[in-house]
């Protein structure tokens, strides 16, 4: 159990320190964790709380009454798909969740967990080491996916349709081509929701700057997927040959083949 918190971040202390004192002094509370990046120990100024409450009666515990009895609240909502689980924002934009369990909840294993109070059990800190790098793997469904949205581009070109166009160039970088780096690095996009930048290497942030900046313009959004198709192509190919994977000839032919016959453009 934790009641120092010294290396909590500077900003979020205050805050933390306040939900460790007023869940200690509610009986109803019989247990409170924090998990997340606090409980991991990578957390920063900006992280998320993300606390856990045990309590009695969990039908008649409020947990957003309780958390703006101490704190005013500028959003306040339930989290869809996550039972008795809160997403609020304090007025100084502090992101706090409250996850409400009853005494017969089974604790999941495999999250970092930094326990703050403990009544009636004992409830284990768990600090979950970070996901060692794996095997380079070839992510053949992301390829195709990549070249059916290059080829796809082309009817939103003929309808003058920039949103789409705009939208479906944001998704193959920032989804894609960063999914494909990860797997050059052996880690699975699956593993990662923030702080993805840390997982990659200079070179492979530079070959994300290198992508044009594109506007609400057909011209920019043109020339940013040239240069992102040719880009992505290249390292997917020679990862799938490192990986001795298959490669979609055909449909990299058939795509190659619209875009030179509609548009007068190659990667």
């Amino acid at each position: 159990m934790d009641s120092t918190l010294e290396d909590v971040p500077r900003r979020l202390k205050p805050t933390v320190e306040m939900l460790f004192k007023n869940c200690f002094n509610d009986q109803r509370i019989r247990s409170a964790w924090l998990e997340g990046s606090l409980a991991q120990g990578s957390a920063d100024d900006w992280s998320d709380i993300d606390l856990h409450l045990v309590v009695r009666e969990t039908e008649n515990f409020a947990a957003i009454d309780w958390l703006e009895s101490q704190v005013h609240l500028v959003l306040a909502d339930a989290i869809p798909g996550l039972p008795s689980s809160f997403i609020c924002l304090t007025s100084s934009w502090i992101h706090i969740d409250v996850n409400v369990h009853s005494s017969e909840t089974q604790l999941t294993s495999g999250e970092s967990r930094r326990v703050l109070l403990a009544r009636d059990a004992l409830i284990q800190d768990i600090i979950s080491a970070p996901s060692p790098r794996g095997q380079a793997f070839f992510p053949a469904q992301d390829v195709q996916i990549f070249l059916y949205f290059l080829g796809k581009t082309i009817a939103s070109v003929h309808r003058g349709d920039l949103i789409a166009l705009s939208q479906t160039t944001a998704m193959m970088r920032d989804r894609l081509l960063v999914n494909l780096l990860l797997a050059e690095n052996g880690i699975q996009s699956g593993t990662l929701n923030k702080r993805i930048g840390q997982h990659l290497s200079d070179e492979q942030v530079h070959c994300l700057q290198e992508i044009p900046v594109f506007g609400f313009s057909e011209l920019s959004i043109r020339d940013a997927q040239q240069k992102l198709a040719a880009v992505y192509l290249a390292r997917a190919r020679k990862l799938a040959e490192e990986c001795g994977a298959a490669w979609p000839i055909e449909l990299e032919q058939a795509t190659k083949n619209l875009w030179h016959r509609e548009l007068m453009m190659s990667w």
